[in-house]
């Protein structure tokens, strides 16, 4: 049988085809059959084209089994080691020159992506490297991210202005191994697929060659449409057919054809391009496959061809829906945050003033306009007024206003503020400034804190009363002046100076808290990681890189460089090291980090959590992902340290990779999880998309809100409803009776 590829034009009906039958002889099949194969083929074009479409907007992707069809990707391309390069460099006396298969750069690429089309669950384009580098939005920042899989494309311009320029500029594309600087690719004209040392080369055909990296988990979530505004890639299925087309999928044959020829197999070259102007790939792989069926169920028989033609263009454009637009600003995590979004298809913006996105992720609350947020539309990052946990005074507010307020009652479950926040002062406050002055002693040692400020910014030890004392009473004065002074909103906390350490340095850990959506309630906790100093600890040390261990402060350290893998531990490095120094001393059980410690850490975070819950701005589309320190001190006591609105989001060692990519990727997942859920009514258990993060708070009982396009009256009344309702409705999940035993 003769293959589709082997002709020029793609999807072209031929009045005559010789084809195999299965005693390999060949037999000419009449117009017809010929027809209802090709018929046949078109079909399934376009019903792979409408799964992908449905898979695109409605199918979470478990990162388990991402990861192992990455691994599969690069198996799959070591099979092809040796292949040589196209037929045309193999003449005769060449070992080559009667190979069976010939690849190049992107038929190499494109047959391995081919392979594994049912993993995959699309059929990759016949284009080349400039093809597959539309179809893959998300940048890599730099070697040290790439993925086994990952493209490397090289850009550059030829020497020989004859030659064809390629979109973009593209002119090659490697298969990143996961092994140092390794790929796998057909790089040298006269010479085979074979495993490159590194991606950095020098061509004699092309100059001024840049390298750009691109991650292939678009297509490990079976996304395969161009992305790229300028070019557009035509596809032989992109017109999806009304009930009365001869290509409508409801149509059936009692007379069924043989099998068509199934081979797609390419020869090694560069394979043409073809921008198409009208309906093109991306049009039909964002149309929703419920749309369409429905759109077939409503279609009326209309008397005129012409009549029929215009009524299913018009229902085609009305029922092409948008593509979610995101917005992210700041630079902390652009490329995390950007990454699992682009993969779903979404679109960014880099307009800060756009009203229409669907989700905006800020470092700041300052960028986001509620007053035209539109609820049970869009999503945002940030919950208006969640400085009630996030800044330092915030928090000593709420939780003393909690524990006072819950402390006659259920005194066996509450924690009482002083078993995990140091003792603490407000500055600002004269009676509290009194008070501190009277507790400190000589040889004491406090830490003076800045209210709003991160990254261990404004902060300081105090060894000296009175130094310190003139210093702020000469402050607060100026700023009944009307000057500024550094000691306004300030707190002062007793310093942990017995901390526990590993390996002689002190210690933090940095768990997560999720406020995944508000209405109802649904919150859970993720372990996170360890920082540790990169200086031997002492008490009486000033430097301050020793007192605290925040990447921040530690990239400031020489030694930084030598030592930056060491600064972050994961929490089975933690295990292991308590097991083997601190376990028989302390008398601790093999697993205390994580059932002990990380139990008692889920119960300080419920305290925060519960000391405003009631207070919070709750609207549908509203999350908040929070970072919250803690410290262990030497007689395994649990303190919380402070809670963050905008945790850093760096990936820059091998520990935060581990922990924080795959964390950003399940919270975005979740978060829009259950916004859709709540949208359609539907239940929002199970969820589908969480993996790793643990549900530590559910709330039940509350109905959602009347309506997602409500008037903010009508809000206004739902919600002093809904928190009136949250009183005797909520409830917390089973973990919260655990932690409470």
């Amino acid at each position: 049988m003769r293959s589709r590829d082997d002709n020029e034009g793609h999807g072209e009906l031929e009045t005559a085809s010789f084809w195999m039958d299965g005693d390999g002889k060949k037999s000419k099949l009449s117009l017809q059959e010929a027809f209802l194969n090709f018929r046949k083929r078109r079909q399934r074009e376009i019903d792979n084209a409408l799964k992908a479409a449905k898979r695109e907007q409605d199918d979470p992707v478990d990162p388990h089994c991402i990861a192992i069809l990455r691994e599969k990707f690069v198996t799959q391309a070591k099979q092809y080691l040796g292949v040589p390069y196209a037929k045309r460099y193999h003449g005769p006396g060449s070992p080559h020159y009667d190979a069976p298969l010939y690849l190049d750069c992107c038929g190499l690429v494109r047959r391995v992506a081919r392979d594994l089309k049912e993993d995959l669950g699309f059929d990759i384009g016949k284009w080349n490297q400039s093809y597959q580098f539309d179809t893959l939005p998300i940048k890599v920042d730099g070697v040290e991210n790439m993925m086994p899989g990952d493209l490397v494309f090289v850009s550059g311009v030829f020497y020989d202005k004859m030659k064809r320029k390629q979109h973009h500029n593209m002119v090659h594309v490697e298969i990143w191994l996961g092994e140092g600087e390794k790929t796998i690719g057909a790089r040298w004209q006269r010479q085979h697929v074979q495993i490159h040392d590194s991606y950095r080369y020098v061509s004699k055909s092309y100059h001024s060659m840049e390298y750009h990296f691109r991650s292939i988990e678009t297509w490990l979530r079976g996304i395969c449409r161009s992305h790229c505004s300028e070019h557009s890639w035509c596809s032989s299925s992109r017109f999806v057919p009304g009930c009365r087309s001869i290509f409508s999928l409801d149509c059936s044959n009692e007379d069924e054809a043989a099998e068509d020829d199934e081979s797609e197999d390419e020869p090694g070259g560069s394979g043409g391009e073809k921008p198409c102007d009208g309906l093109t790939e991306t049009d039909d792989v964002s149309r929703s496959h419920d749309k369409v069926t429905k759109q077939r169920a409503k279609a009326k028989p209309v008397a005129h061809s012409k009549s029929l033609v215009r009524h299913t263009q018009t229902r085609r454009s009305a029922s092409k829906p948008a593509i979610p637009t995101f917005y992210i600003g700041g630079g902390n995590g652009v490329s995390l945050v950007e990454s699992p979004l682009l993969a779903m298809g979404w679109r960014r913006t880099d307009n800060r003033s756009c009203c229409n996105f669907k989700l905006k992720w800020v470092e700041i609350k300052g960028q986001i306009n509620y007053n035209e947020f539109r609820e049970g539309e869009q999503l945002v990052n940030h919950i208006p007024n969640i400085n009630l946990l996030t800044t330092k005074i915030g928090l000593l507010d709420s939780l003393r206003e909690y524990c006072q307020s819950k402390g006659k009652r259920r005194r066996g479950s509450l924690l009482e503020l002083s078993e995990f926040v140091p003792e603490t002062y407000k500055l600002d406050l004269r009676g509290e400034r009194e008070v501190f002055y009277s507790t400190f002693r000589e040889g004491d040692v406090w830490i003076c804190k800045p209210t709003g400020l991160n990254q261990g910014k404004g902060i300081f030890l105090v060894r000296d009363l009175d130094k310190f004392r003139i210093d702020v009473e000469a402050g607060m004065e100026a700023t009944l002046n009307g000057r500024r002074s550094r000691f306004s909103s300030r707190i002062v906390q007793r310093y942990i100076s017995n901390p526990l350490l590993l390996s002689e340095r002190k210690f933090d850990i940095r768990a997560y808290l999720l406020i995944a959506h508000t209405t109802p309630y649904v919150v859970f906790y993720h372990h996170g990681y360890v920082r540790l100093s990169c200086q031997e600890y002492s008490v009486d040390t000033t430097e301050l890189a020793a007192h605290l261990t925040n990447q921040y402060v530690q990239k400031k350290d020489p030694r930084y460089g030598d030592m930056k893998e060491d600064t972050v531990w994961t929490f089975e490095q933690l295990q292991d090291y308590l097991n083997k120094h601190v376990a028989a001393e302390k008398d601790l059980p093999r697993d205390w980090v994580f059932a002990q410690f990380a139990k008692q850490m889920q119960r300080i975070m419920l305290s925060c959590f519960h000391a405003v819950r009631h207070k919070l701005e709750c609207r549908l589309g509203f999350f908040e992902l929070l970072g919250f320190d803690f410290m262990i001190d030497n007689d395994m006591k649990v303190w919380l340290i402070e809670v963050n609105i905008n945790p850093a989001l760096h990936t820059n060692c091998a520990g935060l990779k581990q922990v924080i990519p795959p964390l950003i990727s399940e919270t975005l997942n979740v978060v829009i999880e259950l916004f859709e859920k709540s949208r359609r009514k539907e239940r929002l258990f199970p969820i589908t998309s969480c993996h790793s993060l643990q549900l530590l708070y559910q709330e039940t009982g509350l109905k959602l809100l009347p309506s997602v396009a409500s008037t903010s009256r009508d809000h206004t009344a739902s919600l002093t409803s809904l928190k009136q309702e949250r009183t005797h409705c909520d409830q917390t999940v089973q973990l919260v009776s655990e932690l409470a035993a």
